[in-house]
């Protein structure tokens, strides 16, 4: 499922029950896609696909998941997805990742892998195609996965730690409090309660070699397994290689069947109060429980096409209401998704206002059910409509940039439930078709199949330290609103045009050509420059940057946190005559986003849309400018959930060491903006419209850059009708640098604080000054790539003392020239000195040794990054507004390579050698109490 996956994710709805089942007739398979069975029983997958060009990748399925585990092996799945980084039978130990990070391709981006309850997926992405030894190398390591992993003792001993580290940084407030709502409410009555993928540590810890090895060979057999190729590859070429590699592969007898897993519903109604005292903040979810359906054929493609009408619908509705004052909730959030392979859930997912639980509970129900008794106005309906075919089309006109990756993992999912696969464009037309049949009978008969009165959950998250409503109290409003008369939706639109001025386009002054690429530069008559490269690298598709210098460093001090939270205000106001949901119904069917923000440096507009709505885009320019709205419903609802956001934030550790972190990088000066109620206190409503208009007012120093698929001609028109039109105001402005950063030499903070599960977080930051230039950048990225590996192997290896670490390197010359080193991961708290060292022992390790393998796998892994990424719009727009408002000049691809190859180990020793010299550092570390 290709759009209508797309589709799901966007509209924040998955996979549920439909009754709009027409024909049993089944959908035809992708003819793009080869695929067969070997006579082992593996299962292989292969499609040509361009997106990226010259790269390819491998994905291997197993239909296999922590569901499968017996008690004394929880966790064992997960574990052998670990496993299988650490020693093939063709790769011993680490070979596999040297062999690959050596071609270019990195571990954690590029080589990856899941464990989930019912399946594992492993992958290896964007693999140059050009090297025929690194493809067949590549299938050599899927052949080892299905069944040769080596599983040696220590390096099973090893990972043990590393899944502990796993383990610490995934149990967060918030997954704990998920977790129970999981496992004993909506995964109630299953196995599947009892086999969260993590596992149980004291399993992890204590399992005996044989315990893992006799899991892997039960389950980890061609019979259960699928190898996907996608990519720019000769399809008949890799089917004769996955023949040859993979029918080898023994299908052992008298294995146990792949049984699939049931959930038993009691028909009661649950009531969870998950708490935490590590939690700020309360939610509430209502969850109603169904057996999952297997659907077939275009059965299957009805269900998803009226699932994302009523979810468009719904969560509309949600958001229209939600704005009002007197609503008691902040936000609703509906959904309805497959939650586990035997089970659909319907979803409400509710943010209450302070003190308003029972209240938004039943506010949010009241909604649902009148939707499932009267179902759409035609009004909603249609837009729905609208809006869905629209971005199906926007799909099929850019079906060539479908990356690699996308639809490997498309083909998984098909894999593994046998939904319907069809090829783009017969998906698309059949959408655009079947959404004109769906009447508001389809949505009542729907709605029917999947909402009652029993089998629920209702879950209230929040502290253990606060008093919540009790669970009779949302029994009576659940049974309150099943048992009340609600009327049919009043549904409002408002008609005027968006904009109300008759717009004559104003003329164009000067055009200039853009050295080194075949953009223009034109300069209206107010005074606005327009650049404009139209590319080939996303259909219908156009993309708007913009920049003022000045930004928040021109203002006083004291209006620095209304600043900050002035664009999102105007944002939740709407535009001119419209608000916020008049304007998003006005614009319904229309695929435009626009986004302003004022920076400490700049004031910003960022902006796209689809070739036919570019005009919407320039209109909503000219309103932001002209026409923005400041309404008080607006900033009192964005108060409070800023409110909210910050009780959240005060009860998460880490933030507390974040903000450390940012007032010691500044040296607390005074211009500091730390997240707290001191920065509430300082927004004031009747200072929001003059910075915003402030910072805003005079387009004539303003930049816009246009990238994308452009029709030059047309979007200059549309230039000078509306920017042409929009006020200048004759004055040219430059930021101020206020000049501030850490104090000099290393300042070392350590925060400690109580905590359910100990854990440490390191981060360090090391700044200094160096001159700029490309080549300067080029070694310090080298740097800093350099850094994370060693830190990986160093930390995550060898130490087995995180899971995860985070090291990068930046040169940047605004406001100053100034490199920056940062790195971070969590650990055991038992470890924190001695891996602070590590970073350090690293960081000045690399001016005296360079690693030779490691400094080729860097040099080819940029090289192989830059290659792809010629080819996508973010980067030229990137190289666009870095020369223009940077003076940052142009390099070409050739440049690049040029410039990479010619970096020496020396040139990098003494780079890494003055970058530590030269250093302030801040070391942070967040340990737990005890």
């Amino acid at each position: 499922m290709k759009i209508l996956k797309t589709l799901s994710l966007f509209l924040l709805a998955g996979i549920c029950l439909n009754t709009n089942a027409q024909t049993k007739e089944e959908v035809p398979f992708d003819p793009s896609i080869r695929h067969g069975v070997l006579t082992n029983g593996m299962t292989y997958y292969i499609k040509h696909n361009e997106e990226p060009k010259e790269r390819a990748s491998f994905y291997f399925a197993q239909n296999v998941g922590s569901v499968l585990e017996k008690e004394s092996q929880r966790g064992l799945a997960h574990f052998l997805e670990h496993m299988a980084f650490n020693g093939l039978e063709h790769f011993p130990q680490k070979k596999m990742l040297e062999y690959l990070e050596k071609n270019g391709i990195k571990f954690g981006s590029e080589i990856n892998a899941f464990t989930s309850f019912d399946e594992t997926v492993y992958n290896i992405s964007k693999v140059p195609v050009t090297n025929e030894k690194l493809l067949d190398s590549t299938l050599l390591v899927l052949h080892d996965w299905s069944g040769s992993l080596s599983l040696t003792e220590q390096e099973i001993d090893a990972e043990r730690g590393v899944i502990n580290e796993e383990w610490r940084t995934r149990n967060t407030p918030g997954f704990r409090v998920s977790e129970k709502v999981w496992t004993e409410g909506v995964m109630q009555g299953s196995v599947y309660a009892e086999r969260m993928p993590i596992g149980l540590m004291d399993v992890v810890n204590n399992f005996k070699y044989d315990e893992l090895r006799d899991y892997y060979k039960r389950w980890y057999r061609p019979d259960q397994q699928a190898v996907i190729v996608t990519g720019d590859i000769d399809v008949d070429a890799m089917e004769s290689k996955i023949k040859k590699v993979f029918s080898s592969i023994p299908l052992k007898k008298d294995l146990p069947e792949r049984k699939d897993f049931d959930v038993s519903l009691d028909g009661d109604i649950n009531f969870i109060a998950s708490l935490d005292k590590e939690i700020g903040s309360t939610s509430i979810e209502f969850i109603v429980r169904n057996k999952a359906k297997k659907r077939k054929g275009y059965d299957y493609l009805d269900h998803e096409i009226l699932k994302n009408v009523v979810s468009y619908i719904l969560n509309n509705r949600y958001k229209e209401q939600t704005v009002k004052k007197d609503c008691p909730a902040l936000s609703v959030r509906y959904s309805c998704s497959n939650f586990i392979r035997p089970l659909d859930i319907l979803g409400l997912y509710i943010q209450p206002k302070t003190d308003k639980e029972p209240e938004s509970f039943e506010f949010a129900l009241t909604e649902l059910l009148r939707f499932v008794r009267h179902g759409a106005t035609e009004g909603e309906l249609q837009r729905a409509k609208l809006s869905i075919k629209n971005s199906s089309l926007s799909y099929l006109k850019n079906k060539d940039k479908i990356s690699s990756d996308r639809y490997a993992q498309q083909i998984y999912e098909h894999f593994f439930i046998r939904n319907p696969l069809p090829d783009v464009m017969r998906e698309v037309n059949y959408t655009v078709d079947h959404l004109e049949t769906i009447t508001n009978a389809d949505i009542l008969a729907y709605m029917r199949t999947i909402y009652k009165e029993e089998d629920i959950v209702i879950a209230l998250k929040g502290s253990s330290e606060h008093t919540h409503p009790a669970k009779d109290e949302f029994i009576k409003r659940f049974e309150k609103v099943n048992a009340q008369e609600l009327s049919p939706y009043t549904d409002t639109t408002d008609d005027q045009p968006l904009i109300a001025a008759d717009l004559k386009e104003q003329p164009v002054v000067k055009t200039t050509e853009i050295t080194g690429l075949d953009a223009r530069r034109y300069t209206l008559g107010n005074g606005a420059k327009i650049i404009v490269y139209p590319t080939p690298h996303d259909k219908d598709r156009i993309y708007m940057q913009a920049y003022s210098p000045g930004g928040s460093s021109l203002l006083d001090r004291d209006l620095l946190p209304s600043a900050d939270v002035a664009t999102y205000i105007a944002s939740q106001s709407g535009l001119g005559s419209f608000d916020k949901i008049a304007l998003e119904k006005k614009l319904a069917g229309t695929d435009t986003a626009l986004e302003l923000s004022i920076d400490e440096l700049s004031e910003s507009l960022s902006g796209n849309s689809t070739k036919s709505d570019i005009e919407v885009l320039f209109q909503k320019i000219y309103l932001s400018f002209e026409a923005p709205r400041f309404d008080r419903e607006a900033y009192d609802l964005a108060m409070e959930s800023f409110t909210k956001n910050l009780e959240q934030r005060q009860k998460y550790k880490k933030s507390i060491l974040q903000d450390s972190m940012s007032l010691a990088l500044t040296a607390h000066h005074a211009r500091t903006l730390v997240f707290n109620r001191g920065f509430l206190d300082r927004i004031a409503f009747e200072k929001l419209e003059n910075i915003y208009t402030d910072r805003f007012r005079g387009i004539d120093d303003f930049t816009f850059v246009f990238v994308g698929d452009i029709d030059e001609a047309q979007l200059l028109k549309l230039a000078q009708k509306y920017i042409g039109n929009i006020k200048p105001d004759k004055r040219t402005e430059k930021y101020v640098d206020h000049h501030y950063g850490p104090a000099e030499g290393k300042t070392a903070l350590r925060v400690v604080e109580a905590m359910e599960t100990p854990q440490a977080t390191v981060n360090m930051i090391f700044k200094g000054k160096m001159a700029y230039s490309f080549e300067h950048r080029l070694k310090v990225g080298m740097v800093g790539q350099l850094l994370q590996k060693a830190c990986h192997d160093v930390i995550r290896e060898e130490e087995g003392g995180s899971y995860g670490v985070g090291a990068r390197a930046l040169l940047n010359d605004i406001p100053e020239a100034q490199y920056t080193i940062s790195v971070g991961f969590d650990c055991n708290p038992d470890m924190v000195d001695r891996l602070v060292k590590v970073v350090y022992d690293q960081v000045d390790k690399l001016s005296d040794t360079i690693d030779t393998e490691d400094f080729k796998e860097v040099k080819e892994s940029m090289i192989k990054a830059r290659k792809e990424a010629v080819n996508t719009n973010s980067y030229w727009m990137n190289v666009l507004t870095s020369h223009v408002f940077y003076g940052r000049d142009i390099h070409t691809l050739d440049d690049y390579i040029h410039a990479v190859n010619a970096i020496t180990p020396a040139a990098i020793k003494k780079t890494a050698g003055l970058m530590r010299k030269n250093a302030d550092v801040v070391e942070g570390v967040l340990v737990p109490q005890n």
